[in-house]
């Protein structure tokens, strides 16, 4: 079998160019710094390519639930402390108010006092959080927890529902 010039060039110059557009495609890899360009380059490897991107997505959102619930819960933390120390500064004034030596006048002082608390612990009771949600409420985000009624008494406006946030692909948390 004889091979002619020309078929020798033009085997020669076929190679040459496979060779530089092969050259060519390694280097746009390296510069890009991503070795599938598209999924004809690898179509197994760009399908888990693919398949890792919207795991990293689930990912940042869970972190981003999670910090939402810690700050959540954090605020709740701290109304409710707040609302213990409230009602630990009325048990005080309810014990010092039963000691017969105090005046008239100090015990209207201690009953002033107790009716700011009981305006603060309501106040603290209908919390908003950072979303303006009320805290306590449930399910039940835009209406106020808790009311007071025409004889004074107070009664609850929300719900028990309780809400969660998904922080995994197997756990959610409460965020109230």
């Amino acid at each position: 079998m004889r091979i002619s010039t020309s078929q020798y060039f033009e085997t020669s110059a076929t190679n040459y160019s496979k060779s530089f557009s092969d050259t060519a495609k390694t280097q746009e890899q390296i510069s890009s710094g991503s070795r599938i360009q598209t999924a004809a380059d690898d179509p197994v490897g760009a399908a888990k390519l693919l398949q890792l991107q919207q795991q990293s997505s689930m990912l940042t959102q869970y972190s981003g639930n999670m910090t939402s619930v810690t700050n959540s819960l954090n605020q709740s933390e701290s109304v409710l402390g707040s609302i213990n120390d409230a009602l630990q500064r009325s048990q005080e004034l309810t014990l010092r108010a039963a000691n017969s030596a105090i005046s008239d006048d100090d015990r209207t002082s201690i009953a002033n006092e107790l009716g700011e608390i009981e305006k603060t612990v309501f106040g603290l009771m209908n919390s908003k959080d950072t979303d303006g949600n009320y805290m306590f409420a449930g399910s039940k985000t835009t209406t106020p927890p808790y009311a007071q009624n025409a004889d004074g008494s107070y009664s609850y406006q929300g719900d028990q529902t309780q809400l969660s946030m998904q922080v995994s692909d197997t756990l959610s948390l409460a965020t109230n």
